[in-house]
């Protein structure tokens, strides 16, 4: 049997001690505002341009943790360093979200999706939890409101003017968006609220998942086809587990509305599951002729061709502890078995290679022989988003699995008259 207590604090040590310390001590712009969204293996920071959804992850872990965590007046102070710098540069007078910032905010290009202002929302929803302050409120509102209205706008553009060439899809962009709804719901009337959860639900389940497979696409085309190229095929590892903790988290928002307008049943529930107990046996790199090739691939061909990817067998430590808090998640709602080994088998790679045992933080990403593949432990696609709030979750899900493996356990796939309510109720 696992030591939940004891694992539990190990991941409460390596938020406190390890992570959450090198975020507050270097990532900070104390000249121009916001983040340094690259720094180096020691924390340095690496000149260069500012990214709006990295400043808006870094902004809501931090009010975040301060909302649901502890009362660190140090985590709300930090939050606001970034929240401030968005709120002055992050978008046009439309809330029309920038991409991209040079150091000073001046912007450098539009965003091409709605990634950016997905997560502005979130970071200014959070803040306005942790303070009060209403003029946050209503600027997540507007600006995930006016997302929201570009996304119906493209889906109509899309219908009913396709393009000459051929046009793709990204997860990300659904996923972003329902992790926003789930943050902002209290700012927005169930009328508005529901059909938009509904709508993008809908999408994700109607036109990323594969029916045959059941598997999660990473690209697709607008209406949800099939692309037969590498990138088509290609399932991301981390997008899943993300994917899965999301419908987790509404599922739990949904039996705290007490079964009111529920937007995530029972049955989604055990075709998340299923989603995460399949990409670990496909994503876990156990090559037999190397017993150093271990841990979570980054992606997995659907149709088992070979990968043109170079990148494909990197280790990403976003990717570890996502698959370890979606994981816990399985078990909580189901009681699955097979959620622990998986779990254990994970934990046990990612506490072993990931943190730094020389320095503050963990190492980005590592290759199949655990070796840290750059200097670096933030670029301007990964920063300390899922390592706090994974960290933060498992920290606070493990205390909680033991309580279910100690009691009467029930079978695969029923539903429990008394389902847990977990604590992180903002999670994405």
């Amino acid at each position: 049997m696992l030591d939940f207590q004891k694992l539990s604090a190990e991941y409460q040590q390596a938020l406190l001690r390890q992570v959450v310390p090198f975020w507050l001590k270097n990532s900070q712009d104390s000249l121009c505002g916001g983040y340094f969204d690259m720094l180096t293996d020691t924390g340095e920071a690496i000149e260069g341009d500012k990214y709006v959804a990295m400043q808006a992850q870094q902004a809501w872990a931090f009010s975040w943790l301060y909302n649901t965590y502890k009362k660190e007046t140090t985590w709300l102070e930090h939050a606001r360093h970034g929240v401030t710098f968005l709120s002055q540069f992050a978008h046009d007078e439309s809330l029309n979200c920038y991409v991209q910032l040079d150091r000073r905010g001046r912007p450098v290009a539009y965003s091409s999706n709605l990634v950016s202002a997905s997560f502005a929302s979130m970071a200014y929803t959070q803040f306005h939890q942790a303070t009060g302050e209403d003029e946050w409120a209503m600027l997540a509102k507007q600006t995930l409101s006016n997302a929201l209205q570009r996304r119906e706008k493209k889906l109509s553009s899309a219908a009913n003017e396709p393009g000459l060439f051929r046009q793709t899809k990204h997860l990300s962009e659904p996923i972003a968006l329902l992790k926003a709804l789930l943050d902002t719901r209290y700012l927005f009337d169930e009328a508005v609220w529901k059909p938009s959860v509904d709508s993008i639900l809908g999408e994700i389940l109607t036109e990323f998942v594969d029916r045959r497979s059941d598997t999660l696409r990473e690209y697709v085309l607008p209406d949800g086809g099939f692309v037969n190229t590498p990138e088509g095929r290609r399932l991301h590892v981390g997008l899943t587990f993300q994917t899965a903790s999301s419908l987790f988290d509404l599922y739990t928002e949904s039996l705290q509305q007490k079964g009111n307008s529920a937007v995530v049943n029972r049955k989604i529930v055990n075709q998340a599951v299923s989603w995460c107990l399949q990409t670990c046996e496909q994503a876990w790199d156990d090559t037999p002729t190397s017993e150093s090739k271990v841990g979570l691939n980054q992606y997995v061909d659907m149709k088992s061709q070979p990968f043109i990817f170079l990148e494909w067998q990197q280790k990403w430590a976003w990717i570890h502890v996502e698959a370890c808090a979606a994981l816990l998640k399985c078990y909580v709602y189901t009681r699955h078995p097979d959620c622990l080994k998986w779990f254990k088998r994970i934990h046990d790679y990612t506490l072993q290679h990931f943190p730094d045992s020389k320095q503050l933080g963990w190492h980005l990403a590592i290759d199949s022989y655990g070796q840290p593949i750059v200097s670096a432990k933030a670029i301007p696609s990964v920063g300390c988003f899922s390592l706090v709030r994974c960290l933060a979750e498992i920290s606070q899900l493990l205390p909680k699995c033991e309580e279910f493996q100690l009691a009467r356990p029930s079978r695969f796939g029923k539903t429990r008259p008394n389902a847990p309510q977990v604590e992180t109720r903002n999670n994405s």
